[in-house]
């Protein structure tokens, strides 16, 4: 890689001290500075308490406990007794801790970074051989996305720049500085090389990555237009910097491509510099380039969407094998107010859902635990985390075992994707996320792929290949042209949305799907577009599209005719079977929530495609279900969260369920069922159909249910 462009070197570094005496730096030679870090850093290591833990490359790769109590300048003076006890008693084995960046906690020997000014002392090197002392890892925190004005005043090139050229405003005297300038491409290894050398860290996680469009209140900050962007975006494209955010410029599109290659260069640097130290140092954050530990934080006051971190790990694991994932279960409400907590049901579900699904446990709050001002919430998560240390055995080493898979393109926020995500969860179907251009799809009974999937050749091949061997696939949305499986011939006009209309369930559509809810539908309502198809002989249509009808006055409430235009398709193809919904069923639950719309999906699931089920559990849908297995198969669980508690957009303690039937055909045979929360056997019995079934008596917050050889 070429050298980045920046105006000075080691020697201008080491020369600036006398301009920042304020900030405590002290100018000293290079090799003394290296003298005194690996004296440090002995003294580290074998600092009395205890070993550190082992150093061992890939620690990272099992779910972990991480808290991270992100320190102010004045928690330099904290009683370090009641830091360290307060993350034992919480049972976190891993502490992501602040070491540099915007503030050294620790007694920087480089000019320009600068020193925390309520610091007496190494609180770095305090910490981390208390918390080794203690078996815990330790995570060092680092921002190098600012700089003290002090630094700032000395270095104009380093400095993010708006489109009149000047410098971004200062936040409480932090400047903003560029990726592209020499602090972020020269001082930032410079500073992690110190830190890695002087401290045994176990792992480094750098903050406020990339291009921030924002400052902490919101205001819009632009695209950075310093000389270091503008001539590096000229040799990557041979086009002039974009000044401002417009989708349909053709250099916009180039500089988004742009952000993305230089933050997943710049990472690729800090892995060669960290793991060219020392490669049992996990490397964590927002990005996946060279990144061992992706982090990613929930941090909204609501939580807008009951499944938001459920699908937020399936996700993200998915989209990066052989990384983990450590989503923070962020404790304040926002920045304006970084003392005030969210509601403690949503902290314990964020944990919940992340811990469930595979990924670390992360909370995330200012200040140490022993010193904050508003503790709800903290009970809660004291509990996760000692369930989580208490059932490691059971939880640090599982996969997904589902019965159906939602592909992911269109499950990543859209409505269609969402709408069949919750009618999925409601249901308690067990399923996970695939994607159909690498997932093994041939591991799933059956395949729900959301509208606004683009099936290019080869997926399209993948699915035909899945369904001709056996597979059970569920299409919603535009005519699938690409498939040979779904039998369209020709895709013909597409009905614009129209009010007042309707999907008529004849008798016999609710022969072929099922009763249940549809035994009291004779039809429901179409609010979008509807496809239409010519469609090969044996294709079969369900469901009739009723046109407009009148809907005012009362007196003229009435429709006068049901078409013949299917609203719903099947065809057996090869081993295999299509059912195929040409509109979006999934967008009208998401929008409405009616229990008509999601009867349709599982009637298709079910009484169309036949689909098998492994696992059946009767309970509320407010109850989240799923179902893992260690990846040795030694054992399985169901587990289940309660969102019994939610109103509105508050998540208050949930209402108790009371005899949550659980039914499953395990993969081996299985002697007893225990629920971990509860310390409690229960009975086993084996159905008529071949399932083995256990009744949990009741289910507060969550519980996890495991069955055992």
């Amino acid at each position: 890689m070429r050298r980045p462009r920046s105006s000075w070197g080691w020697a201008a570094l080491v020369g600036l001290s006398a301009g920042l005496a304020a900030a405590g730096a002290e100018a000293v030679s290079r090799p003394a500075a290296q003298a005194k870090a690996e004296e440090r850093a002995m003294e580290n290591r074998s600092g009395p308490g205890g070993p550190a833990p082992a150093a061992t490359p890939g620690w990272w790769t099992r779910p972990h406990r991480m808290i991270q109590t992100n320190l102010r300048e004045i928690d330099a003076a904290m009683d370090l007794e009641a830091y360290v006890a307060a993350l034992k008693d919480f049972r976190a084995d891993v502490v992501l801790f602040n070491v540099g960046g915007i503030v050294a906690n620790y007694p920087t020997d480089l000019p320009y970074h600068y020193r925390n000014p309520f610091l007496k002392g190494d609180l770095t090197g305090e910490v981390v051989r208390r918390l080794h002392a203690e078996g815990l890892r330790v995570i060092g925190r680092f921002d190098f996305s600012k700089v003290n004005e002090a630094v700032a005043r000395e270095h104009p090139a380093w400095l993010s720049r708006d489109a009149q050229g000047a410098a971004y405003p200062a936040y409480n005297g932090q400047v903003p500085t560029c990726l592209n300038g020499g602090y972020q491409q020269e001082g930032m290894p410079a500073i992690l090389a110190e830190a890695l050398d002087r401290y045994p860290l176990d792992g480094v996680f750098f903050n406020m990555i990339g291009y921030p469009r924002s400052d902490y209140s919101g205001r819009s900050l632009g695209l950075c237009q310093c000389d270091a962007c503008r001539t590096r975006f000229r040799e990557m494209y041979g086009l002039d910097l974009p000044t401002r955010e417009a989708p349909g410029d053709p250099a916009y599109a180039k500089y988004q491509e742009f952000c993305r290659r230089t933050v997943s260069e710049q990472f690729e640097r800090v892995n060669r510099l960290v793991k060219g130290k020392r490669p049992d140092v996990a490397i964590c954050t927002y990005t996946a380039a060279g990144v061992d530990v992706i982090r990613s934080e929930s941090n909204t006051p609501h939580g807008p969407w009951t499944y938001e971190d459920s699908e937020k790990v399936r996700r993200i694991l998915l989209e990066n094998p052989g990384k983990m994932l450590s989503n923070a279960a962020v404790h304040f409400i926002h920045y304006p107010h970084r003392h005030a907590s969210v509601s403690p049901s949503l902290t314990r579900r964020r944990l919940l859902q992340q811990m469930l699904g595979g990924g670390w446990l992360d909370f995330y709050c200012i200040g140490p635990l022993h010193a904050q001002e508003d503790r709800l919430g903290l009970d809660e998560v004291r509990d996760v985390f000692r369930f989580h240390a208490a059932n490691e055995r059971w939880l640090a080493d599982t996969r997904e075992v589902a019965d159906a898979g939602l592909a992911i393109d269109a499950a990543r926020g859209s409505e269609e994707g969402r709408g069949l995500y919750k009618v999925l969860a409601e249901a308690h179907v067990a399923f996970d996320l695939v994607r159909l251009d690498r997932s093994d799809l041939a591991e799933y009974p059956c395949l729900v792929v959301p509208a606004g999937q683009a099936l290019g050749p080869e997926a399209a091949r993948r699915l035909d290949a899945y369904v001709e061997g056996g597979g059970r696939l569920l299409l919603t949305g535009p005519a699938p042209g690409a498939l040979r499986c779904a039998g369209v011939r020709q895709a013909l006009e597409t009905r614009p949305p129209a009010q007042g209309t309707y999907v008529r369930i004849r008798p016999e559509d609710r022969r072929r799907l099922g009763q249940g809810v549809l035994e009291r539908l004779d039809l429901v309502f179409l609010d979008g577009a509807l496809g239409t198809a010519q469609v090969e002989a044996d294709v079969e249509g369900l469901l009739r599209f009723i046109p407009p009808a009148m809907f005012g006055p009362p007196e003229k409430c009435y429709y006068t005719a049901v078409s013949e235009t299917p609203c719903l398709y099947t065809r057996a193809y090869g081993k295999g079977r299509v059912a195929w919904f040409p509109w979006a069923v999934g967008t009208h639950y998401e929008r409405q929530g009616h229990a008509g719309h999601a009867a349709l999906v599982l009637g298709a699931l079910e009484g169309l495609l036949g689909a098998p089920r492994r696992l059946r559990v009767e309970a509320p849908p407010l109850v989240e279900v799923r179902h893992r297995a260690g990846r040795a198969g030694d054992f399985e669980w169901v587990s289940l969260i309660n969102h019994a508690g939610l109103m509105g957009a508050v998540l208050h303690e949930p209402v108790p369920v009371r005899d949550v039937r659980i039914a499953l055909a395990p993969r081996r045979p299985v002697r007893a069922a225990r629920a971990l929360r509860a310390g409690a056997t229960l009975p086993l019995t084996r159905r008529d159909d071949g399932l083995v079934e256990c009744v949990l008596p009741e289910l507060a917050a969550y519980e996890v249910v495991l069955l055992e050889e």
